[in-house]
């Protein structure tokens, strides 16, 4: 009789300790969604090419969310996006209801230590996003410049334009000379990518790193013509269409120059146009909004409006989000601080 006890209690405490045990009844995802509305806020002026993928995104996404809620895009601009991410991190109800578009170089900035960080990236949900963004290198045809390897044999400088520290058309020269080695000089100061192009038919510079699909919209003939030229891409693989540009990667001479353009330029640009929502979202509706991206990013007429936007998709997964995110926070102690001193960041 007493060991009959005891393996009852015992099963008792096995139901008890049992993980379905405690586990939450199934959620009916749609019954949640239906009459909500889903809030996607992007970090960034009305547009611009964040703003746009986010509209774009906004309008497709719901067709495939379970309820088919409504939408609405607000923009919150502010250093750089930081100030969105910061706000959806903390202070928006975290029932997913609200997802975040922001710029994956803030994650870059949470691993350097930089101030005003409010946010661990690594809590945030993420979601599929549309496509990585591809940073190349352009000059004039006037400047003579063919190639950017011949910056690393020359007594002249290259002479590109930036913005400012922090931004992606400074931070990828920046980059690129100390991984490359290259006799380079970096001229600040302008306020966007149209004021660098006039500066470079003024002959005030030689080129610049922009994205791919800017420096396409910004000398859309120059580049027919021949008078502007791509001499270098930034990725892991050419780009559909640049298969004849030389690769950043395949110019670095050590496997810590690779890793430095790995690190701080394609990481980075690979989760670019980021998708998240808040942390301690319910797993379900996770779940049901990462199945809605993917599915929207197969959906041709979103596929459509982005080519006639002029936007290349490439979808990246996930998975490959989180590890460009685990890498770039578990960076050594000495990688990051030499990361940190060619950016100029305190």
């Amino acid at each position: 009789m007493v060991k009959l006890s005891v393996y009852i209690i015992a099963l008792v405490w096995g139901l008890q300790a049992s993980p379905k045990a405690f586990a939450q009844p199934e959620e009916n995802v749609a019954e949640f969604y239906k009459n909500k509305r889903l809030t996607f806020i992007t970090g960034y002026t009305a547009g611009g090419s964040f703003d746009l993928i986010t509209r774009l995104t906004a309008r497709h996404l719901v067709k495939y969310v379970p309820g088919q809620p409504s939408s609405l895009v607000q923009n919150m601009p502010g250093a750089g996006g930081l100030i969105a991410a910061n706000y959806v991190y903390s202070r928006v109800p975290r029932d997913g209801t609200v997802i975040v578009n922001l710029d994956g170089g803030l994650v870059r900035l949470q691993a350097l230590g930089a101030k005003g960080i409010d946010f661990d990236a690594q809590k945030f949900n993420w979601l599929p996003a549309p496509a990585p963004d591809l940073r190349v290198c352009w000059v004039t045809k006037a400047s003579g410049w063919n190639s950017l390897a011949e910056a690393a044999n020359s007594s002249k400088p290259i002479t590109l334009g930036g913005l400012t520290p922090g931004s992606a058309p400074s931070d990828t020269p920046r980059i690129l000379k100390s991984a490359l080695q290259l006799n380079m000089k970096l001229v600040e100061g302008y306020k966007g990518g149209a004021d660098m192009a006039l500066a470079a038919h003024r002959r005030e510079i030689d080129g610049g790193c922009f994205t791919y699909e800017s420096t396409r919209h910004a000398f859309s003939s120059e580049l027919k013509s021949g008078e502007i030229r791509i001499i270098a891409q930034v990725t892991e693989k050419p780009w559909p269409g640049l298969e004849s540009v030389p690769l950043a990667l395949d110019l670095a001479k050590t496997d810590k120059a690779k890793r430095l353009i790995r690190v701080g330029i394609i990481g980075p640009n690979d989760i670019n146009r980021l998708f998240a929502l808040p942390p301690e979202v319910p797993e379900q509706r996770v779940q049901a909004i990462r199945k809605a991206f993917d599915a929207t990013l197969n959906d041709p007429e979103f596929n459509q409006d982005m080519n006639k936007a002029g936007i290349y998709l490439r979808p990246i997964s996930v998975k490959r989000v989180e590890e460009v995110v685990s890498n770039l926070l578990s960076m050594p102690r000495d990688e990051r601080q030499e990361i940190k001193n060619i950016l100029g960041i305190d």
